[in-house]
């Protein structure tokens, strides 16, 4: 049977838990995203799927981390967990959570491709777009609360099989770790992020546009602080437009779901509302390819708020959380179209 959204989550995820004391990437993310969704109708409209317990998730990782950091991760969740850098934390359950979430993202992409579903969440963590090949990536001071990378898995293996794939990360940061790994590998990757001299990670600029045979696939789109709705989703709109422009037709699209983005959630400078999500998800529909949504940030009210709006626009139904859309002032415009034109130099399309 054809579902128009499917949805993957499990208790398990919740098992990743801080040592100590308070964390921003707290279990209770998962609580408030899907507090969300069911306010919004959308957890009981959509499928929901169970995850495939194979055991051999972890050893995939070797695909895209290098045995040193992998043994690095498990040898700290053996001793009881800990903090692997001063962001980031591993616990004992950690490796269950992350083999977990590897199987529910690849049974998710098999379903996708297999026509049983249009648009597929995985609601999983720990996020993580920030982890590279050797753990921290792209020379960022730490893993920025990520530990296994699972959308590189996905697209790296979804590669291997023949698809094409592409990766669109929304997430307020950089995905620096998913770059990291695939850099050198021709799987575009557009990354729509908060200016970096601004904000962690500190990477992302228009020049960084992959190498080898990733040469010109990876669009990494600046977003000035102040911007609002109206200018994220004109930068998204053309980054879209330029990857049509140059990549052959997608077999999947990865959306690396950051809601973090969206006013107020607490990170960032950006004033993003759900009128942004819900556009967002409307014109990744609009490439025609099915589509695989990955959560990475989203600490607050973007959980609970943007992830609906974002997976209504994805599957064509009216913005469940519908807002005034905000403005942008007309310099920070300015800045968000010179990066814009910068890229644009660099990739040689001027």
């Amino acid at each position: 049977m054809h579902s128009n959204l499917c949805i993957y989550y499990d208790p398990v995820f919740k098992l990743h838990k801080p040592p100590h004391g308070f964390h921003l990437e707290s279990p209770e993310r998962l609580d408030t995203a899907i507090r969300g969704l069911r306010d919004s109708r959308i957890w009981d409209t959509a499928e929901h799927y169970t995850i495939p317990r194979r055991g051999d998730e972890l050893s995939m990782f070797r695909e895209v981390h290098s045995p040193e950091y992998i043994e690095s991760v498990l040898e700290l969740a053996g001793r009881g967990g800990g903090y692997i850098d001063p962001d980031t934390y591993v616990s004992p359950a950690t490796p269950l959570a992350v083999s977990s979430y590897a199987a529910a993202v690849l049974d998710a992409a098999e379903k996708l491709l297999n026509g049983d579903c249009r648009v597929a969440l995985v609601l999983g963590r720990p996020p993580g777009h920030h982890a590279g090949y050797f753990g921290r990536a792209m020379g960022a001071p730490t893993l920025g609360f990520c530990v296994f990378n699972i959308t590189a898995l996905a697209a790296v293996t979804l590669r291997k099989l023949g698809y094409e794939t592409a990766v669109i990360d929304i997430d307020l940061h950089h995905g620096n770790g998913t770059q990291d790994i695939l850099y050198d590998k021709p799987i575009f990757h557009i990354d729509v992020h908060q200016d970096p001299s601004t904000i962690y990670p500190g990477t992302g600029w228009p020049w960084q546009l992959g190498d080898g045979e990733g040469s010109g696939t990876k669009l990494n789109i600046l977003v000035p602080p102040g911007s609002g709705d109206d200018v994220y989703v004109e930068l998204l709109q053309k980054a879209l437009d330029m990857y049509r422009s140059l990549a052959p037709t997608a077999d999947i699209l990865i959306v690396d779901a950051g809601l973090d983005a969206y006013r107020g959630d607490g990170l960032g400078a950006l004033h993003l509302t759900t009128t942004s999500y819900h556009s967002m998800g409307k014109m990744i529909s609009g490439i025609g390819a099915p589509i695989l949504v990955v959560l990475q940030g989203g600490y607050s009210s973007g959980l609970y708020h943007a992830l609906p709006a974002l997976l209504a626009g994805l599957v064509g139904w009216p913005n469940p959380f519908p807002e005034t859309p905000s403005r942008t002032e007309s310099s920070v415009r300015a800045k968000a179209l010179a990066y814009l034109e910068e890229l644009i130099d660099y990739m040689g399309l001027a």
